[in-house]
């Protein structure tokens, strides 16, 4: 099966929210800042650059999808249940 552009760039930053919150539901994970370097970011993780039109587009798939949330702070936010089974899906876990 085909998936868009914006499927494969949301998939790939859901796994850096999966992989970043330890698959925790309860921990919040930055999106990163445009301009600042931040390793543990899920756009630097998942390959992309923040605040880039790829990045905000992917992440309003997943929140619309129910795959992540808001978290506490700005451009933070956390994998609900319904990503970490999304993931655990996609990587053939469960």
């Amino acid at each position: 099966m085909a998936t868009s552009g914006v499927e494969e760039a949301a998939a790939r930053l859901l796994g850096a929210f999966y992989d970043l919150s330890g698959h925790n539901p309860a921990v919040n994970v930055s999106i990163g800042t445009p301009g600042e370097p931040e390793p543990e970011s899920a756009a630097k993780v998942a390959g992309m650059e923040a605040g880039s039109t790829e990045t905000d587009v992917a992440l309003r798939y997943l929140m619309n999808q129910g795959y992540v949330k808001e978290g506490g702070a700005p451009s933070e936010y956390g994998i609900t249940v319904m990503g970490i089974d999304r993931v655990r899906e996609m990587r053939g876990l469960g």
